[in-house]
């Protein structure tokens, strides 16, 4: 498959659109098509040029400056996340510990915070995206 989630490819785009490297009028990552050499930290880079609406539904891509890199789960976090999911599957329920992984892995994976809550829809929205990771992860 070349498309990601439209979980991962809304998630990307919210860092992109967070980056100061990002040009909301033409929507790119530095100047289009030709990118930007630049330099972090003395570190030399250089920006892709691309457009993001498309380059973040790619499942493959990478941004230049390794900002997506959490994003990527490893196999040991997999199996963490996949565990805890079973388990507030199996029980039907959600503990105030595994409320904690919850937003531990929301905020390492998604780049977002999520408040612990006792709002249903607000729990199954945040244990929905955990599920895309690791259906994502999973292809």
């Amino acid at each position: 498959m070349i498309f990601s989630s439209k979980t991962l490819s809304q998630d990307r785009m919210s860092i992109c659109e967070g980056c100061k490297h990002f040009r909301k009028g033409s929507r790119t990552c530095g100047t289009p098509i030709k990118g930007n050499n630049i330099k972090v930290n003395k570190k030399p880079y250089k920006l892709c040029g691309c457009f993001m609406d498309i380059k973040t539904t790619l499942r493959f891509a990478r941004c230049p400056l390794d900002k997506w890199i959490d994003l990527q789960i490893t196999h040991k976090e997999y199996l963490e996340v996949k565990d805890l999911l079973d388990n507030i599957e199996s029980s039907n329920s959600i503990s105030g510990v595994e409320q904690q992984q919850v937003k531990h892995y929301s905020k390492k994976y998604l780049g977002i915070e999520v408040s612990s809550s006792s709002c249903i829809p607000c729990v199954k929205r945040n244990i929905d995206r955990l599920k895309q990771i690791i259906e994502e992860y999973e292809k």
